[in-house]
């Protein structure tokens, strides 16, 4: 029968309360790192032998409960490990009182600490499958986690500190807040906002782990008010002046337009674009297997634009060059008399933020766009489900995200409503 003994080697005080485990021949003992007075304890006898511990019996309330739940956890996992063959000796019992008192072993212990347990999470998911797809995740995917490890790594160092797991939560929050706004200076809230939600991730993680974690990480108060995007997107009217716009002098920026027009009539994610001739473009349909990002399959009838560009090109379209297509289109629409100043961000080199301002709105314009202008010119015109099928999109909150529409828009429509009842009144009469 196994049998555990508590006990103590010296009469300097506070003693650090010895624990002894035997069981046939296994006979371990360990320092239990709970430190007692002599007012917590009496003798119960004195063991024989040079070295033995004096066994005692804990008179103290508030340390009883404390040994008790480590004697239970001696216990546990002896009659888990002990059926398994596991070794059961000193350092098998060091373990369970450094994991009672949830003492790391190192500062790269990823049960407790923050970062090694980040970089270790980052290390899994590369050879990680997507559930929803599949497929191995995005390598995009882990370049924004090792982005997020970057920062957690540089907060770590402006504060002089180790994060453990149970340390992120509202304090952390704050603290790493300031640092992204205040000491570096080059972060939006949108940009912190989605670094706290991969950190939040990390957690979660850990949670299902069995680790411990500070529970005011579920705090609604665990985020930041993301700035309100004001992202461009093309009308069915400046689309036709694109399409309609006579590049028969230039025929590099000729197929930079028509790649643009596939883009904004069919909605595609520029990774499934880059790849448009490798799919079945037939029967006025393009049909995709497999979409890049979330693995499902999409059928996009063929708008008269497009249908023009592939008689054209004889089925064949332009290869996309991302870098360069991003400038071209820019150029495009200027040609093009895209050019009305409106509200918007635009990156600043030297500081590799957006700045909100008034710009002309070809330099607004990137491979984005084209998603962006497919859904918000079908929104509301037809149902959600179908245009999300056609995108491909599994999240409706996601999909919304994409719905764009000026402020002069919405200035135009108030005002043919207005328009309306009163003709309404007006016929009454």
């Amino acid at each position: 029968m196994a049998n555990i003994e508590l006990g103590v080697y010296s009469k300097k005080v506070p003693v650090n309360l010895n624990i002894r485990f035997y069981h046939n021949k296994i006979d371990i003992n360990a320092k239990t790192n709970i430190f007692i007075f002599d007012s917590d304890f009496k003798f119960k006898k004195i063991s024989k032998g040079k070295k033995s511990a004096r066994s005692v019996d804990i008179i103290n309330v508030d340390v009883r409960k404390k040994t008790d739940k480590l004697k239970r956890n001696v216990f546990d996992r002896f009659i888990e490990d002990f059926p398994k063959g596991n070794k059961i000796d000193s350092d098998w019992l060091i373990k369970i009182i450094n994991d009672f008192h949830e003492r790391p072993e190192g500062e790269d212990d990823p049960r407790y600490y923050f970062y090694p347990f980040a970089k270790q999470f980052i290390k899994e998911s590369e050879t990680k499958i997507n559930p929803r797809t599949g497929t191995l995740l995005d390598h995009k995917t882990i370049t924004r986690h090792n982005y997020t490890l970057g920062l957690i790594k540089d907060f770590q160092e402006y504060a002089g500190l180790k994060l453990r797991i149970t340390d992120i939560g509202l304090d952390f929050h704050n603290k790493f807040v300031y640092y992204l706004k205040e000491v570096c200076t080059s972060y939006s809230n949108t940009t912190i906002d989605k670094q706290l939600t991969t950190i939040k991730q990390y957690v979660r993680e850990a949670e299902q782990k069995g680790y411990k974690i500070n529970p005011e990480i579920k705090s609604k108060n665990f985020a930041i008010k993301k700035e309100e995007t004001i992202d461009t997107y093309l009308n069915e009217e400046e689309i036709d002046l694109i399409f309609n716009y006579d590049l028969s002098d230039n025929e590099e920026l000729a197929e930079i337009r028509d790649l643009f027009i596939t883009g904004l009539w069919t909605g595609l994610r520029i990774s499934d674009l880059k790849r448009i001739n490798s799919f079945d473009i037939s029967n006025n349909r393009i049909k995709i297997i497999e979409l890049e990002k979330t693995g499902s399959f999409v059928e996009i009838p063929i708008h008269t634009h497009l249908k023009q560009i592939i008689e054209k090109r004889n089925g064949v379209l332009p290869t996309m060059i991302r870098q360069k297509f991003n400038i071209q289109v820019k150029k495009l629409c200027e040609l093009a008399g895209i050019t009305e100043v409106i509200l918007g961000g635009l990156k600043n080199p030297e500081t590799n933020r957006k700045e909100k301002s008034y710009y002309p709105k070809f330099k607004l314009i990137s491979s984005h766009t084209c998603r962006r202008s497919f859904v918000s010119n079908h929104y509301g015109k037809l149902d959600d489900k179908t245009v999300m099928a056609i995108t491909g999109h599994k999240s409706h909150s996601t999909f919304l995200d994409y719905v764009k529409t000026s402020k002069r828009e919405h200035a135009e429509k108030l005002e043919q409503y207005w328009e309306q009842q009163e003709e309404k009144k007006k016929n009454q009469k």
